[in-house]
């Protein structure tokens, strides 16, 4: 019994092979017919017979072959169920065309009626051998695959819906689910018209924790811990081209970035549960990460960046130190080596604690201070950091006296002194940093009127308190 049902799976692999003689035959049948109905004469009908001859037998061997491929599993029930069926339908009505084209009618011909519409039955093989092919595409592409190809323009005039299954924007990537909202959303995207809850080619779906550890035909898919003994990692390294690459030719294809993350959520442990900022990060990792909170922004902060000269590469050891204290170091682009340091995990954070920072000082665009123990002995260390954009002190221990220790700061063009006792004398001393666009000293003490308050030499002040125009509306009562 084995025998027999290896050898049916394998003739049935020759269904996308044959299949296409059918199609070529029948088609054929009904360009002839439609050329000879043009021209009135019935001289191409010899020719008619024979291609529905050989199309018939043809596309009944294509169906026997295909109900072989079909036990091999790994469909979608229901569009199998429409194929089959179409495909069993162009076998019947090719055939009985034949039949209507190999005898002549007459007067005793019961037949006489339909051969008067055989025509019609051409156009009606057309249409079946047109739908067949459909679900055909479907069951080997998946869903979309003509459509997912049309120029932007045309789906627009259509009116076709964007994909669903497309990889949406994270508000906080480390606070996401490493699974559900990381790698899953890749698979949704990337290979589950092949491999998910009714396609299932290679005995395998990628679409829940359960099928991801079972595996699938060929056995397990994802060994904990190590990506390179990963059968599924090891498909998506595969040349393009390659039989057995994922996602194979035709499909979208899979980026860098996205094998990196599956390669990392590999190799630290297969993690279904776990937040993202609880599993450790490389600063490639980390900074592929940040880009799917928003790939507008990442793209805006490569060109606002791009300007600064190539910073050192990072101390990997120093970096996990500080991240284990809770201080984020985030790469601001896999492209480059500057970072976001955000404290906002560690209060405690202290003058000392910021001196160990310098040790990247050239790599930090921007720093994120608020609520921490800082007073104005680290400014003069800020200052120093030759590439600094954008500084968050609100809520700190900061004075007029220790702004004055920024004066030098060369790229600054942000600061946030919200909850400070900084006043209007000391953002003044601001106005020597060239780059500095935006202040913000909303509950502080500066007090500046509203025209200042727009502009203090170049830059913008917002203090909060805002004073709105009085509208007779105010005063009426509800």
């Amino acid at each position: 019994m084995i025998f027999f049902e290896e050898l049916g799976s394998f003739i049935g692999r020759f269904h996308p092979i044959l299949v296409h003689l059918p199609i070529g035959m029948l088609v054929l049948a009904f360009f002839m017919a439609l050329f000879g109905k043009f021209k009135k004469t019935d001289e191409f009908n010899p020719a008619i017979r024979f291609s529905l001859l050989v199309g018939a037998v043809a596309s009944i061997v294509a169906a026997v072959t295909g109900f072989m491929l079909s036990n091999d599993g790994g469909y979608d029930e229901d569009v199998l169920e429409f194929h089959e069926k179409l495909g069993i339908a162009v076998a019947i009505v090719s055939s009985f065309t034949y039949v209507l084209y190999k005898k002549e009618g007459s007067s005793t011909d019961k037949l006489a009626k339909l051969r008067s519409q055989r025509f019609l039955f051409l156009g009606i093989i057309v249409l079946l051998l047109g739908f067949t092919g459909h679900f055909g595409g479907t069951l080997t592409h998946g869903k979309g695959y003509i459509k997912d190809a049309l120029p932007t323009a045309i789906k627009d005039f259509m009116g076709v819906e964007p994909e669903e299954n497309e990889i949406l924007p994270l508000e906080n990537v480390q606070n996401a689910q490493v699974y559900n909202e990381v790698i899953q959303p890749i698979f949704q995207a990337r290979c589950q018209s092949c491999h998910g809850e009714k396609k299932q080619e290679g005995g395998f779906a990628l679409n829940s924790k359960e099928n991801l550890i079972k595996g699938g035909d060929s056995g397990e898919l994802l060994i904990k811990g190590n990506k390179d003994k990963s059968e599924l990692y090891a498909r998506l390294i595969l040349p393009e081209g390659h039989e057995d690459r994922m996602p194979p030719k035709g499909r979208k294809p899979i980026t860098q970035d996205q094998i990196k993350l599956i390669a990392w959520w590999i190799d630290s442990g297969l993690s279904f549960e776990n937040k993202v900022s609880e599993i450790q990060q490389n600063p490639e990792i980390a900074a592929i990460l940040k880009k799917l909170e928003s790939p507008a922004e990442s793209e805006e902060s490569e060109v606002l960046y791009a300007s600064l000269p190539e910073a050192p590469s990072l101390p990997e050891n120093k970096i996990n130190d500080w991240q284990a204290k809770g201080i984020k170091i985030l790469p601001v682009s896999a492209e480059n080596n500057y970072v976001v340091v955000n404290a906002i995990n560690y209060p405690e954070l202290t003058d000392k604690d910021l001196e160990e920072l310098m040790q990247i000082k050239e790599n930090i665009v921007q720093l994120k201070l608020g609520h921490t123990k800082i007073s104005d002995q680290s400014l003069k260390q800020i200052a120093a950091m030759p590439n600094l954009m954008r500084l968050h002190l609100e809520y700190t221990g900061v004075s007029d006296q220790g702004l004055a220790l920024l004066k030098t700061a060369p790229q600054l063009n942000y600061i946030n002194l919200v909850g400070t006792k900084v006043s209007e004398q000391g953002i003044t001393q601001l106005n020597s940093i060239k780059s500095l666009s935006n202040i913000y000293a909303f509950q502080t003490d500066a007090k500046f009127n509203p025209e200042a308050q727009k502009t203090n030499g170049k830059s913008k002040i917002d203090t909060g308190n805002y004073n709105l125009p009085f509208l007779e509306s105010d005063t009426v009562k509800y």
